[in-house]
């Protein structure tokens, strides 16, 4: 997929041509985690005009859904699950509004790898067999993901013709076809059909909206992310923010006074996003509070450096949250692209499908999965900014982000991986500005994060690449409070970077991908 967005790059494309390619073409090699089927978040650095732009394009909750109609119990796998797709609207419309190409030219090579085939890669293998029950008992899913009603082994030829037509009724029709044309009325046929309640309405108003930027100063460094309806640009942002005021420069990432403020900026950036963020078209969020050095003094003060423990529960803060009359506005399983192009454009950009396979339910006749992110609502809590109602945008924590120099963008930085992604993007920017790593440096070392949602009370387990780790470092965490989760040497759990970085000083690009995710990076 990576060599999609490097062609276009050689032929003359620009950084959003080449990251657009690249997403069409990872939708076709890694069908399990992201797709047109899903959503995702574009951050775009555009170096004639020097600035940078936000494209949401989360999915949003069919009209007719009202709290209640979906069970969270026994619905996840089902076609209930699915919310309306926003990565055609997105892709294309960065596409049209910052590229230099058409979509038949960047989808050319999605489509040729669905047409034709390609060795199928160890991870895909790999996920078509843990999931070999479910796709065997969909007979359209059958017809592509198994090979003659066997597993497919790495390194067979892996085609999907539905999907070659679908991406070439999209390459020619564009955003129309997808929402509003004869493919969207097979879309909802299909899922009205296995009990969605997704309209023609709800696709025929589907818009991609664009968002300011958020950032912070980090050790004069600025760090610039995604906004709400993303949970993790301001996660990241708060962490940040929380290390900074207890400047965990000073120890290095082997020590425990590192991890334990690591740790504990992590549970409470996860804590106050999951409590404070959702769809800004339906609640006035505190964002700016939640950003601000002011309120990472007062979160900062619960890390006692002179009592080191990890916290039972993390007090929650009383900022302010309120609804609002929603308006008219465009109301652990991602792929994250990063790119550089010869002009200086820099684009950022995560999209997924929201669990693996998504839903669990596939385009009739389309050859790709539909997201689950119905799911992700909350669907117990009326109190609560993302709980479901009609019409709104789900929440996410993918955090595609810039790291900025003296106001020039130096880093692209980003991962899939849910719980992971803002403490994962966290590490490399410390590795790489605090402690002198390069990138790939940065990316490859071992990596532990206090990731566990439903113990936001107790225990504060740490998913962490065990073996990786001095053993005497681990006891040392242990003996302060945290319970280890040991994920292996290198594992996703703790996510999957992709980045570049640019020297300025020498006029070098640097490309860092994850081995936890196979990921790649080329340059020409």
């Amino acid at each position: 997929a990576s060599q999609a967005g490097l062609e276009i790059l050689q032929a003359g494309g620009n950084a959003v041509d080449a990251a657009v390619a690249t997403a069409f073409a990872v939708g076709v090699c890694e069908p399990n985690l992201s797709g047109i089927g899903g959503c995702g978040m574009m951050n775009i650095y555009l170096a004639d005009n020097h600035e940078y732009e936000i494209l949401e394009y989360m999915e949003t909750v069919p009209v007719a859904v009202e709290p209640g109609w979906y069970n969270p119990e026994t619905d996840s796998a089902t076609a209930k699950n699915a919310a309306v797709p926003g990565q055609v609207a997105g892709l294309l419309t960065a596409l049209e509004k910052y590229g230099t190409m058409t979509p038949e030219e960047v989808m050319a090579p999605a489509i040729k790898l669905a047409r034709e085939g390609f060795p199928i890669e160890e991870r895909l293998a790999n996920a078509i067999m843990d999931s070999f029950d479910m796709i065997s008992a969909n007979e359209e899913a059958a017809a592509i993901y198994t090979n003659d009603g066997l597993p497919y082994a790495t390194g067979d030829l892996f085609k999907n013709e539905p999907l070659a037509d679908t991406l070439e009724a999209i390459a020619k029709g564009g955003i129309e076809e997808f929402y509003t044309g004869e493919l969207a009325q097979k879309m909802v046929d299909g899922l009205q059909a296995n009990g969605s309640l997704m309209a023609m309405e709800d696709l025929a108003t589907y818009t991609v909206a664009e968002r300011e930027p958020i950032r912070t100063e980090y050790y004069g460094y600025e760090v610039v992310t995604v906004p709400p309806p993303s949970n993790g640009g301001d996660w990241l942002l708060e962490m940040l923010n929380i290390m900074e005021e207890k400047d965990i420069s000073q120890y290095d990432p082997s020590t425990l006074e590192y991890q334990y403020i690591f740790n504990e900026a992590c549970r409470i950036g996860l804590v106050d996003s999951y409590t404070y963020i959702g769809d800004p078209a339906f609640y006035d969020l505190p964002v700016e509070e939640m950003i601000s050095d002011e309120f990472a003094a007062e979160r900062a003060a619960l890390i006692d450096m002179d009592n080191m423990q990890a916290m039972e529960s993390v007090p929650l803060s009383d900022l302010p949250v309120t609804k609002l009359e929603p308006t008219a506005e465009e109301s652990q399983h991602t792929t994250h692209i990063a790119v550089i192009d010869q002009y200086g454009n820099i684009v950022s950009t995560t999209n997924t499908l929201g669990n693996g396979w998504g839903c669990k339910f596939m385009a009739p006749g389309l050859g790709f999965f539909y997201n689950s992110h119905i799911g992700n609502l909350d669907h117990e809590n009326p109190d609560s900014p993302d709980y479901v109602m009609p019409g709104k945008r789900v929440r996410s924590t993918i955090s595609p982000s810039l790291v900025l120099q003296d106001g020039n963008p130096i880093m692209a930085v980003g991962s899939p991986g849910s719980l992971a992604i803002p403490p994962a993007v966290a590490t490399i920017i410390n590795n790489v500005l605090l402690y002198g790593m390069n990138v790939q440096q940065a990316i490859n070392e071992p990596r532990a994060m206090a990731i566990n949602r439903s113990g936001m009370d107790s225990p504060a387990r740490v998913s962490i690449e065990q073996p990786r780790f001095d053993p005497d470092l681990v006891a040392q965490m242990e003996g302060i409070g945290y319970e280890m989760k040991d994920v292996g040497e290198y594992n996703m759990a703790v996510g999957g970077i992709a980045a570049i970085y640019l020297d300025r000083d020498n006029g070098i690009f640097y490309a860092g991908a994850d081995p936890r995710r196979g990921y790649k990076a080329l340059a020409y």
